[in-house]
């Protein structure tokens, strides 16, 4: 799948490396592709407008606070956008804000709920980690897809209007990543029954 990475930082550049060497076919987009080298970006490097046109899904891996500035520019029509971002400044989820500003777009909260540790190295001993996504449920099994892709077990928590739950995942991860370290990661226990 052509994949799309918005910001390369250590979200974006480690869930790059990963899905590349899964055989996806990836192009990082920076604010200033010339420092892909030392920021240790391999492989093909463009702008934010490249990235996004590469991509039939394109991650968000920027600040929240700047999310919707960085993808209004964009053309996102009829992609699968994956928004991997914490915190923002809107008066609603940053997802929900995003999902209205392109309405043809496929939209999915992901990979905000762990550290970047994690995409790295997603087994604890025997365990595959579990990571809890929220989106439509039109492209639900893409986005699984690209989550088992990256080693991790996708669970999906519902539509955009459980970003809440993803919230207080994140929070629940961050105080407890100060008492066992970053490479810490959830799984979820369940009988099979719907």
């Amino acid at each position: 799948m052509k994949i799309g990475i918005i910001g390369a930082g250590r979200i974006g550049g480690t869930l790059g490396k990963v899905w590349a060497a899964a055989g996806h076919d990836v192009l990082f987009g920076m604010r200033d592709p010339r420092r892909a080298a030392e920021e240790g970006i391999t492989g093909k490097v463009g702008s934010f407008a490249e990235a996004a046109e590469h991509g039939e899904a394109v991650l968000f891996a920027v600040p929240g606070s700047v999310l919707l500035e960085t993808a209004r520019p964009l053309t996102l029509a009829g992609k699968i956008v994956i928004d991997a971002t914490n915190g923002g400044n809107t008066d609603q989820p940053v997802v929900r804000a995003l999902a209205a500003a392109f309405p043809t777009a496929y939209v999915y909260k992901a990979f905000n709920t762990l550290g970047f540790e994690n995409f790295q190295n997603p087994t604890f001993g025997t365990e595959r980690a579990d990571l809890l996504f929220i989106g439509a449920p039109t492209q639900q099994e893409v986005v699984a897809g690209l989550i088992t892709d990256v080693g991790l077990n996708p669970i999906y928590v519902g539509d955009l209007d459980q970003s809440g739950a993803l919230d207080a995942a994140l929070s629940l991860w961050f105080a407890l990543s100060r008492r066992f370290g970053r490479h810490l990661a959830f799984r979820v226990l369940h009988d099979g029954r719907a």
